[in-house]
This record gives structure tokens, sequence and C-alpha cells, in this order.
């Protein structure tokens, strides 16, 4: 039975190693261990994985005893610690260059600005006045201020003025673990594309529309697949993102590419190797039959890939995202799990809660995930199911 060891992220992984019939040992960190992987897992590690030398003791000596056959990773900061494990043991996995060329997003810009592929401008800024100069530069804005390696869109804000800089660029900072990335703000409806990379041949396996929070934020509240575009756009996308792959180096395994459709073309935002979350890897199996996980890990250790069994022509999720009230009473989550195409209901929502702003994906208070006939019926369903979860609230003072 083929071997392969997991570097963090959730157990949604675990289930596509199951499912392939493949045994795991796993690695991960203290706030996300769960007894399913403890108990599923022939070995068992919590660590900072992030620390290569505590990390690549402990995957030598399990590999001594009991050889891997590849390493894995499918969350944002396991994606180079797996790839490094991968070349230190000379086993299956290793996607360094693809993932050191967009995991900080500062290279990313580099690359494309290089290489004339979706041009955007942008500044490294150590200090708010740098990002100052930027503003004037573009001549008063707008910029977006991002973290150069964040996620989950944690301090990433829109600067529509300088009158708005000062106050945000502490906002973004304060998430920064460094310097704070200032591009110019692409304008136009959001968009990720869901790929599988297979020994370096691509395919486009899902186009996803996005729903995201007021500016100045872009904390997502709801996706639907398949994105509804026009053909000739659909092609520009496609071809960007061949495009960008290609130039990345991207190997095995999935990618999530956030873009925006501009008045001059499709824009790049930004990319990971990986799935991309907020249940979107699951729209993209449900609507496409792509198990973008399970058939990366299936190339990687020899594996026939998994029938692809499409169950729908369209899905949508819609997060409860309550922000800046507390919750006084939850009431008819039951109906909502009964309603029409649901496929499922998480609710964290509880009286008694204080809720304060959206800062992240993290601060959403679960989602409810529909199937549907087409995106219009899908985008119906969950919303519709939404409404039935009925929260009384009060405005925090």
């Amino acid at each position: 039975m083929k071997h392969v060891l997991v570097v963090g992220g959730p157990s949604s992984t675990l289930d596509k190693l199951e499912k392939l019939g493949v045994r795991y040992s796993m690695v991960q960190i203290p706030r996300m261990v769960d007894e399913r992987q403890f108990r599923g897992a022939a070995r068992y590690a919590v660590l900072d994985y992030r620390d290569h030398g505590e990390l690549s003791a402990v995957a030598r000596a399990w590999h001594a005893l009991d050889p891997f056959d590849a390493t894995v990773s499918f969350t944002e900061y396991g994606l180079e610690p797996a790839s490094r494990i991968a070349r230190d043991l000379g086993i299956a996995g290793d996607n360094l260059r693809a993932v050191l060329a967009t995991r900080d997003k500062t290279r990313t810009r580099a690359l494309l600005n290089e290489h004339g592929l979706s041009s955007v401008r942008h500044r490294v800024c150590a200090t708010v006045e740098d990002a100052r100069a930027f503003l004037h530069e573009l001549g008063g804005g707008p910029v977006v201020l991002k973290p150069t390696d964040g996620g989950l869109s944690e301090g990433v804000f829109v600067v529509e003025a300088e009158h708005e800089l000062d106050e945000r660029w502490a906002w973004t900072s304060a998430a920064a673990s460094g310097a704070v990335l200032a591009e110019e703000f692409l304008s136009g409806p959001e968009y990720s594309v869901e790929t599988i990379s297979l020994d370096g041949v691509h395919e486009i396996a899902m186009i996803t529309e996005k729903l995201t929070t007021a500016l100045p934020r872009f904390v997502e509240l709801g996706h639907q697949v398949p994105a509804r575009l026009d053909p000739v756009v659909r092609a520009q996308v496609e071809t960007l993102i061949l495009d960008f792959l290609d130039l990345i180096g991207q190997t095995t395994g999935p990618a999530h590419t956030e873009i925006r459709v501009t008045a001059t073309g499709p824009k790049l935002i930004e990319s990971q190797t990986r799935v991309g979350g907020d249940q979107v890897w699951e729209l993209c199996e449900m609507v496409s039959g792509v198990d973008l996980m399970a058939e990366g890990i299936a190339r990687q250790v020899g594996l026939p890939a998994p029938a692809r069994t499409p169950v729908a022509p369209a899905a949508a999720i819609r997060f409860f995202g309550y922000e800046n009230v507390r919750v006084l009473d939850v009431q008819d989550v039951a109906s909502a799990e009964s309603a029409r195409g649901v496929v499922r209901v998480l609710c964290s929502l509880e009286p008694g809660q204080e809720l304060r702003s959206l800062e992240s994906s993290n601060s959403r208070q679960g989602y409810v995930l529909c199937t549907g006939d087409d995106p219009e019926d899908a985008i119906a369903n969950a919303e519709a199911a939404r409404r039935l979860v009925r929260v009384k609230a009060e405005p925090l003072a």
C-alpha cells in the first residue's frame, strides 16, 4: 500500500487518501489537531512544520522506518515545507519552483511583469510613505494594500483616496509579517480558476464566480459554478491561466488562481498551488467530476485516477457573515437543511456570541451549500436556504 506524508491541512485531504486506499503519516500544527487525524495516521506529530530543521528530522526518521512514496499538502503554509521534504527524501511531491513563485505575491507580480503577462502596476512598501508615493504615482488611487504572503483575505484593503491611507495601512500592516504590497486596483467581476496539472500538462477544471463584501474589504461571501462567461472572455481567461501555469513551472497538483475581468481583459490577482478554500474544490468536484486533490495524489504515487462523476449541473455556496452584533437566538437550521437543493448546512452561530467585523474568511460563521439545474437555480436555492436560518441579533455598542 502506498504511503504519503501529509504536511498540515484539514481532514478533507485524508478523505481523498482513504478514497485512493493510501496510508498516511501526518505532521500538524497544534490548533488543527483532531482525533480523526491521529487515529487514522500511521504516525502523527504535532509541530511547527515551517521549521524545516524539525520537520526534516521527523520526516527522515519516519522515512527510514517506513518509506514514503510522496509528500502532499493542500494548506497555504504547508506547500513549501512539503516540497522541500520531497527534495530532501528524493520522493514525489516537489513543486518548489511553482510554490515559491506564488507564495510570495511580490514574486508573482515581478514574474508576470517581467514576461509581459497580465502586468499590473505595484510597489513593495516598507513604510506608509512608500505607499503614499505610489498612490500619488497613480494619480491619487485607488490602490489595494495586502500582506505579501497572506491568505484568507486577511489584511487586504482598498484605498480609494489619500485621506484613507493611514488608517488602512495600519489595518494591513497589522496582518503582515513584513513589507506590504501595494497594487493598482483592478475593477471588474472576480473569478477563480481551478486547475489540475499532471507532469506539467495543465487542465482547467472549473471557473468559479465570486461574491465578496463591499469595499474596502475583500472577504468572500459566496461562490457559484460554472461561471457565466462570454465565450470570448472565457477563451481569454483560459489562455492567461495556461500561460501562467507554464511560466511558474507548475508540475503535478491543483492550483487556485484568482482573476478579475477588467475593461482591458482578464488580469491575474494571485495564485496558490493548492485547491481553493471555501469548499470551492467541492463545488468543482460536484459539477465537473474532477477531484483535484485525489487526481494529483494518484499521479504522484502511481495509482489510477478516480473516475470523474459529476453529480449536478451547477452548485453555489453562501456564507453566514454577521458582524458587529450580539447573537440572541438562532432557529430553523433544520428547515434550511431540508430545503430544495441543499447538500449541507454548517452554522456556528449561537446565542450569546459577540461578532466583530469580518476581518478574514475565518470570521464567517458557516455556510449553506446547494446544487441546482443551472447557476441561477443554485444561487436561488442557496440564498433561500440561508434565509431560512432565522438569526435574532442586536448591534454591539
